[in-house]
């Protein structure tokens, strides 16, 4: 594989792996590493892989690796999807009632989303926080698009259902 084909995959790659690992709750360093360390491997072996999977193939890389430290460290991850923007929208909100009730909402979305099956989890983030289309979710997981949206479908409907049960009803 060409140094050009390698440079086009980390540049749209990195970014995406990087921002799931982070979501995950993967400390900055930890995620920069294992980005790192997927394309040293990516590097190493990827005249074995397909073409055509070549993304895919690259994200498990980096979910085992990830998975891996995770063993190693004995770590508990807890997925938390907005907390950096916590105390960027406290300070500049006029409206610090409505903003503390938007945080709340969005730690029961966590929550939920901590009940799911991994893969569900993973899928809901890719498309409604990271925002990145059903094409561009097939390649990452080497499925097609039509999978992805029947997956996507039930993840939603679980996550529909654990909110419920979670919160009966509540407006939150």
């Amino acid at each position: 594989m060409n140094n050009d084909i390698l440079l086009k995959l980390y540049k749209r790659q990195a970014r995406i792996i990087f921002a799931y690992l982070i979501k995950c709750g993967c400390k900055t360093n930890d995620a920069e590493d294992i980005v790192q360390d997927s394309f040293v491997k990516a590097i190493e072996f990827m005249d074995g892989v397909d073409d055509d999977k070549i993304c895919s193939w690259l994200f498990v890389v980096a979910m085992n690796n990830y998975k891996n430290r995770l063993k190693r460290k004995k770590i508990v991850t807890e997925v938390s999807i907005y907390d950096d923007k916590l105390y960027e929208t406290m300070v500049g909100s006029m409206n610090v009632q409505e903003e503390v009730l938007q945080e709340e909402k969005k730690r029961c979305i966590d929550c939920c989303l901590g009940k799911l099956k991994e893969e569900y989890k993973m899928l809901l983030i890719f498309k409604y926080d990271l925002e990145l289309s059903y094409k561009e979710i097939s390649k990452l997981i080497g499925f097609s698009e039509e999978v992805v949206k029947t997956y996507l479908y039930r993840a939603r409907n679980k996550f529909k259902e654990i909110w419920r049960e979670e919160y009966n009803g509540k407006n939150r």
